[in-house]
């Protein structure tokens, strides 16, 4: 039996007759991505721990974003397509989300904190890529699961639109 990897973790493409169901199993992008979103998690609370010792600019925002983004967002989008009965993924496809996801959001952290809205942009479309790469990686709506995977778009939909929205309050005067 051959398997294809990816986020929704080893399945069997073309199962024999009689054969029972290969197990899914995780695969390296799967526990490199909760390793990543669980050091996020944690480094989040170490910023809101250092930041209620000795605030610094944008110290909360930091720590909330770190969390929320870096983190729980990112295990919700991974742990998604393990709820689908054949995700469509590839390794390359699980590895771009991987990327494209954590590069984006550390370059919107770095231009939050040097104030360069053209950084926050930049990182913000490569999580807008990420986004789309989690989309495709769902795979057609149709049964048996539909509804699942209409529910993850639709959380995919949402944090496309937290994105667009950050992108302009990025760019708004404080106090605007």
């Amino acid at each position: 039996m051959r398997a294809m990897a990816g986020f929704g973790g080893s399945r069997p493409l073309a199962p024999t007759a009689g054969a029972r169901p290969a197990a899914r199993r995780p695969d390296r992008e799967l526990i490199a991505a909760v390793g990543i979103a669980g050091s996020l998690i944690i480094a989040g609370g170490l910023v809101a721990a250092v930041n209620s010792a000795s605030p610094f600019a944008h110290g909360s925002w930091l720590a909330a974003y770190l969390v929320l983004v870096g983190g729980v967002a990112q295990l919700a989008l991974v742990g998604g397509p393990l709820l689908f009965p054949a995700p469509v993924s590839s390794r390359t496809l699980a590895r771009a989300q991987l990327g494209l996801w954590n590069a984006g959001t550390a370059i919107v952290a770095i231009g939050v904190f040097t104030d360069a809205n053209a950084v926050v942009s930049v990182g913000s479309l490569l999580v807008l890529a990420a986004l789309g790469c989690f989309a495709r990686g769902a795979g057609p709506a149709r049964e048996p699961g539909a509804g699942r995977v209409i529910a993850y778009r639709l959380v995919i939909a949402v944090l496309a639109v937290s994105v667009a929205v950050g992108i302009v309050l990025s760019a708004a005067s404080p106090g605007t």
